[in-house]
């Protein structure tokens, strides 16, 4: 996303806003939403779900948004609420993951940005061939600044892709983004109330699913149950992980 000299913002290309002219020859600024005549709807947003949703790295689950309450279904093959879903399709927005070639995109502009050149040509190196953003993050394990970095880095852009998507929909969210409330912790500090970092939540996240990946064919727990434990968890419990020397 960029900005062009008069504030526009852009998304992948194409401005969020156009201009249509009034009838007294003035120019009125109308959002994607109203020129793509969607309903502009007020909402309540469970943004954590749908975050995760946005990084939904398997296909076969399919995630939408509710646009009655603001809550995300991620539904698996045979689901019975997919019923529900397709009898009421202007409901539910189907949620599109974020496409591999975008996230790769994302990668290869956080490397350009890394300053040690042997650290960026090592991780240039990691994401090339199958198995790229596997490598990518074994490299940064190695490199707290540089992973810390990144978590901010990717955070940032897929906030970006999210807002704007609601954007699109047509929805005015009528609660603050968990994102905002971490930056105002950030500057006032004396705020007692604490917020999960968006980082040790994708953390817990990626442990998680990765056990499932290991344990599921055992145990039976399956990466989508599990990714829907981590967000409970972060919904109800401040995470704040150990270091391995602790």
């Amino acid at each position: 996303m960029v900005s062009n000299a008069e504030g526009l913002r852009r998304v992948d290309g194409a401005s969020q806003y156009t201009f249509r002219r009034n009838s007294d020859d003035s120019e009125r600024k109308i959002s994607t939403s109203e020129r793509l005549g969607k309903i502009v709807r007020q909402l309540n947003i469970d943004w954590l779900a749908l975050v995760g949703a946005f990084q939904m790295n398997m296909p076969e689950v399919q995630c939408y948004l509710c646009v009655h309450d603001g809550h995300v279904l991620k539904l698996r093959p045979g689901d019975r609420m997919l019923a529900v879903v397709r009898a009421e399709p202007q409901a539910h927005l189907q949620i599109p993951p974020v496409p591999s070639i975008i996230q790769y995109q994302w990668v290869d502009d956080f490397i350009i940005g890394i300053p040690e050149p042997e650290t960026q040509e090592e991780a240039r190196t990691a994401i090339n061939g199958k198995g790229a953003f596997r490598r990518f993050k074994d490299i940064l394990l190695r490199y707290p600044e540089e992973r810390k970095r990144w978590f901010e880095f990717r955070d940032e852009r897929m906030r970006e892709r999210v807002m704007d998507w609601i954007l699109e929909q047509g929805i005015t969210p009528l609660n603050d983004p968990p994102w905002e409330a971490e930056s105002l912790l950030t500057m006032t500090p004396h705020v007692a109330a604490p917020v999960n970092s968006s980082q040790d939540i994708e953390a817990l996240r990626d442990f998680l699913v990765d056990w499932a990946d290991n344990k599921a064919p055992k145990s039976g727990l399956s990466p989508i149950t599990l990714e829907t434990l981590a967000e409970d968890v972060a919904k109800r419990f401040v995470l704040r992980p150990f270091s391995k020397s602790a």
